[in-house]
């Protein structure tokens, strides 16, 4: 009998399942019968299941937490138009001051005949409510002594044994080297086991500098990466989904060099703080049977460009060719695969790595699983590292395995600060939603020590309302807003937080988890973090 469990528990999810709660169609009535009345989860009109996951799931209720997460979109659903304009606001009134040099600056502007006034919001120098609470753009190089000068993101595999010279770098992660609580984040390279030598900036250090500035506007990143980074920029992509009718993914791609790169980064655009229809992206619990890849968040999948949602036929739903695109609508799983081949074509010696924030490591998480799906072997040989900060969980278990199974070489890392709302979500909520997490997830706590979880291992307080760690979270919410306001007086005038970052962290006194969530922690934690070995 438990043999036969273990085999159902591991056996691929066929097309045919799905279980999609449309949040919008439940009342509160339908909410307080799900907690009180405890009717069959699928005898709701907002639920639509699959027939095999009907008959899986039976005379199952709803629990609490498929309750609490339709309040949750409820909520959001309420205050989305409100949020979109106050955040217009906000971000237009924060660009007006720091475009004049404050608050004096504009009176004087004012008298000079100066005054900028940013009403364009797509141009190089205008920064969302992320640029505004970090505003860090700089790549902090590896220590000196570590290479040459060299202003280039080269990575290159290196023998186990070789001596480093004098015109290389590298961390031993197999001799414990990496593992050392006194090596600093930024100097270990995420390598699956291998040596790696990097020139200047480290891995860690580019992804999260580059999840941090794809929620930028195109002319932003491309300043940044050709002139600050001194990168070759590719392309910024606003894709399309269907099922949302707006372009609501978008993402930026950049090689090392332009000639003969050896690496082509794909970074995602996360969940925008003001954006409700994100945030409910985050925490839905609808989810869709991709045959062999198991059940994947269906928000994520439309995101990228799902074509059907009925969980008939996962290739139906995700079909290899790309679909008839219509001219100003790209959708991203397609476009990205078409620019990545194109580069990794010109760039014989190059390889590929993905990474985001939030949102946008949900979808750098699952990118690779559909370039697997469709048999892009090509492609994924060249895959070096998959690298999310803050990521929401994206699939069950069979997505996991499937995850592993198909990139043997590449064990997706999830970094994660502190108790981080995002992370939490969607509930892992059996047996009407088995979200897990794969991949190592190295945990990151306030003051910046680092520790490795085993492969599909969670951070604390996986389910985010557990009530033991409310005493917790809180404290740590009052540390994080204390430790932003004199880290500076420690580690020097890069890590001064202004008005706008310290009144975001105030937030986490009210929601404990929503502050740890702002990329400038996760760029901390690479920048001043260190991790343990297991």
């Amino acid at each position: 009998m438990v043999a036969k469990q273990q085999l159902a528990a591991t056996r691929p999810k066929m097309g045919e399942e799905k279980l999609i709660i449309r949040s919008e169609k439940a009342r509160f009535i339908d909410i307080l019968s799900m907690l009180f009345l405890r009717r069959p989860i699928t005898s709701y009109q907002f639920v639509e299941a699959g027939d095999q996951t009907a008959a899986d799931l039976g005379s199952t209720p709803g629990d609490w937490f498929v309750a609490l997460t339709q309040l949750i979109q409820k909520a959001l659903a309420g205050i989305y138009y409100p949020a979109l304009m106050i955040g217009a606001v906000v971000e237009f009134l924060l660009n007006f001051i720091a475009l004049n040099n404050g608050i004096l600056g504009i009176f004087l502007n004012i008298f000079r005949c100066k005054l900028v006034i940013p009403l364009n919001r797509e141009a190089p120098n205008y920064r969302s409510m992320i640029g505004m609470i970090d505003g860090r753009t700089e790549l902090k190089p590896l220590p000196a002594s570590g290479g040459p000068d060299d202003r280039r993101l080269q990575v290159v595999g290196v023998p186990t044994g070789k001596v480093s010279t004098a015109d290389e770098y590298y961390v031993d992660v197999e001799s414990g080297e990496c593992g050392s609580a006194s090596v600093p984040l930024i100097q270990q390279q995420y390598v699956n086991g291998r040596l790696i030598r990097l020139r200047t900036f480290s891995v860690f250090e580019v992804t999260v500098m580059a999840a941090k500035i794809a929620y930028e506007n195109a002319a932003y990143i491309e300043n940044v990466v050709k002139n600050v980074w001194k990168f070759n920029f590719v392309g910024f992509y606003s894709c399309w989904n269907k099922f949302v009718g707006d372009h609501t993914t978008q993402a930026f791609v950049m090689t090392d060099k332009a000639v003969d790169a050896s690496v082509v980064l794909v970074s995602f655009r996360g969940t925008e703080p003001f954006n409700m229809r994100d945030w409910s992206t985050d925490v839905n619990l609808s989810w869709l049977g991709m045959g062999d890849m198991g059940h994947v968040h269906v928000g994520f999948l439309k995101a990228l460009g799902l074509q059907e949602d009925d969980g008939k036929d996962a290739l139906r739903a995700f079909p290899k060719a790309s679909p008839n695109a219509v001219p100003g609508k790209p959708l991203a799983y397609y476009k990205l695969r078409e620019v990545i081949k194109e580069q990794l074509k010109k760039h014989p010696k190059a390889n590929l790595i993905v990474t985001g924030h939030s949102l946008g490591g949900a979808l750098a998480a699952i990118f690779p699983a559909l370039l697997a799906l469709h048999g892009e072997q090509d492609v994924l040989d060249r895959l070096m590292s998959v690298i999310t900060y803050g990521q929401p969980r994206v699939g069950d278990k069979v997505f996991a395995a499937y995850v592993r199974a198909k990139l043997p070489a590449v064990e997706p890392l999830r970094v994660v600060y502190r108790y981080d709302v995002v992370p939490r979500v969607p509930f892992d909520a059996p047996p009407v939603a088995e979200y897990i997490h794969g991949g190592t997830c190295v945990y990151f706590d306030g003051w910046y020590k680092g520790t490795a979880i085993a492969k599909g291992g969670d951070a604390p307080n996986p389910n985010y309302f557990d009530p033991r760690f409310l005493l917790s979270m809180y404290g740590n919410a009052w540390g994080d807003l204390v430790k932003g306001a004199f880290l500076w007086t420690k580690e020097g005038k890069d890590y001064r937080e202004g008005a706008v970052s310290l009144l975001y962290r105030s937030a986490g006194l009210l929601v404990p988890g929503l502050a740890s969530h702002s990329p400038r922690d996760y760029v901390n934690s690479i920048r001043l973090g260190s991790i343990a070995a297991n």
